[in-house]
């Protein structure tokens, strides 16, 4: 069954909107093919299609489902290129949320048109969300400086100098995970974050990339939080 993000999507929704008719296209949806298609928060329609051509389907079923009361939220420096590969691996992991971060030790290409940069970047969420059939669309935030940026609920900035393991950390409601580039943050960086809440964590003993440090982190704390039980 093919799945689909729709964010208006509701119990009486007949037709679909001009994106995802283009993802039909590409698919080849013909008439009489069930669908499941996810509003994003918490509410997902099964469908069956009678008009493919057009994208009209016939609803059969709308399912209002309960969100993990454990979510991770990850903050990762904004770079060119790779950032997107990293933003569509941390969405397929399941993380809530995404804030990227501009910081000293980074190069940031979103200055110039931020609003732009986002929605591209939402858009690559959503295809992440389908591809790894999960319900909940991960939010992509605005830019922020490492100053700006406070923990929802525990707090943990990553850093290779720290004697704290993150396997060690109990994860509680919700997490936010700071993670810097291969030469992490700066010492006022961290002293920042700290003042608003963040725990220094280490990732084993070696010093990761940007590209790696993000998944890295998520993918214990998933599993630590019972998101893969």
């Amino acid at each position: 069954m093919h799945r689909f993000c729709h964010p208006s999507i509701s119990e009486n929704s007949s037709v679909i909107s001009a994106t995802v008719l283009e993802d039909f296209k590409s698919l080849r949806i013909r008439d009489r093919e069930e669908l499941s298609i996810t509003k994003g928060v918490a509410a997902v329609l099964k469908a069956l299609v009678f008009n493919a051509a057009i994208g009209q389907s016939l609803p059969k079923a709308f399912h209002v489902l309960s969100k993990w009361t454990r979510a991770i939220n990850l903050a990762l420096f904004a770079k060119s290129g790779k950032d997107d590969a990293v933003l569509q691996n941390t969405v397929e992991l399941g993380v809530a949320s995404i804030t990227p971060l501009q910081a000293s030790r980074s190069v940031v290409e979103w200055g110039a048109k931020p609003s732009r940069n986002r929605e591209c970047r939402n858009q690559i969420a959503i295809s992440a969300v389908k591809q790894s059939k999960q319900n909940f669309k991960t939010n992509v935030s605005a830019l922020l400086a490492p100053m700006q940026l406070i923990p929802i609920e525990t707090g943990l900035a990553l850093n290779p100098r720290s004697s704290v393991s993150l396997v060690g950390v109990e994860v509680l409601k919700e997490v936010t995970v700071a993670a810097g580039p291969l030469r992490y943050f700066s010492q006022g960086e961290l002293d920042n974050l700290e003042a608003q809440g963040f725990l220094g964590v280490r990732l084993g003993s070696s010093v990761l990339p940007n590209s790696m440090a993000g998944p890295a982190a998520v993918s214990p704390l998933m599993a630590l939080s019972g998101h893969w039980s």
